[in-house]
C-alpha cells in the first residue's frame, strides 16, 4: 500500500528530467517531465523505485510519519523522491557521469532524511521545539539565603 506522502512520478522526474526524454523518436530532445511507456525507465520501473525509497524513508524515520504538522509529510516525500531519483540514475546509467549524479542525489536524500528525523523528533516537543536551550541548575545549598 502506498504511503499518502509517497512522491509522484512527476516529482521524482523533477530531479532527473533528462530521464524523461521521449525515446520513441530518435534524436528527440523533448522532455516529458514524467515517466511513461516512452521513457527509460517506464512508469512501472520508476514506481518500483519510488515505493522502495518510501519504505527506506519510513524505516529511517522510525516507522511512521505523523500527519501533523503537515510539513513532515512534505519532508518525507522530498527525501523519498531524491532517494528514488538516485536509484534510477544508478539502475539506468548510460555514462560515468550518471554515477556522480546518483551520488549527489544520494547525499541530498541522506541530508533530507536527517532533516526529516530531526523534525519528527522536534514535533513531539511542543510548539517551542527542541532547538531552544534547556537550563539546569543544582538545588541551592541550605545556607545560601542566610545573611552574612
Amino acid at each position: 500500500m502506498a504511503e499518502p506522502w509517497e512522491p509522484s512520478l512527476e516529482r521524482v522526474a523533477d530531479h532527473i528530467p533528462t530521464r524523461t526524454r521521449d525515446n520513441t523518436t530518435p534524436g528527440s530532445d523533448v522532455l516529458l517531465n514524467t515517466f511513461n511507456d516512452r521513457t527509460t525507465p517506464t512508469a512501472e520501473g520508476a514506481q518500483r523505485r519510488i515505493t522502495s525509497a518510501a519504505a527506506e524513508v519510513l524505516a529511517g524515520a522510525g516507522g511512521t510519519i505523523p500527519a501533523t504538522p503537515p510539513h513532515l509529510r512534505q519532508l518525507a516525500s522530498e527525501a523519498a523522491a531524491l532517494r528514488a531519483a538516485a536509484a534510477i540514475e544508478l539502475a539506468y546509467r548510460d555514462r560515468d557521469a550518471d554515477v556522480q549524479v546518483a551520488e549527489q542525489l544520494d547525499r541530498r536524500a541522506t541530508a533530507a532524511l536527517d532533516r526529516l528525523i530531526a523534525a519528527v523528533n522536534d514535533s513531539g516537543s511542543g510548539t517551542d521545539g527542541a532547538l531552544l536551550p534547556v537550563w539546569s541548575m543544582p538545588d541551592p545549598v541550605p545556607y545560601g539565603d542566610t545573611p552574612l
